[in-house]
């Protein structure tokens, strides 16, 4: 009941895709959002950390002194660095 008011569509390759009508979630402002939202991220920042001690995927360095990041975790935001190889890919989608 949360969000069976929104609909989203995406652009694939410059053509508009069918609709897509969330069936299940909460909607951003829901006061257990974000609460949700760290339990979610908590999971997910272990099993990158994981990968990356396993040497399965490899972050990015901006200077040979800064420390190695493999991802930014912000408000509702999440951006992954990673190398641009369909191994590391694949490893990223399946976590």
């Amino acid at each position: 009941m949360c969000i069976e008011a929104v609909e989203y569509s995406m652009l694939v390759n410059g053509k508009v895709t069918s609709q897509i009508i969330p069936v299940r979630g909460l909607r951003q402002g829901d006061s257990l959002s974000p609460y949700l939202f760290i339990i979610y991220v908590e999971g997910l920042s272990a099993l990158i950390r994981k990968a990356e001690v396993r040497d399965q995927i490899n972050g990015i360095k901006i200077c040979n002194k800064a420390p190695i990041i493999s991802h930014l975790l912000f408000a509702d935001d999440c951006f992954l660095f990673f190398r641009v190889n369909v191994d590391q890919a694949s490893k990223i989608r399946a976590i």
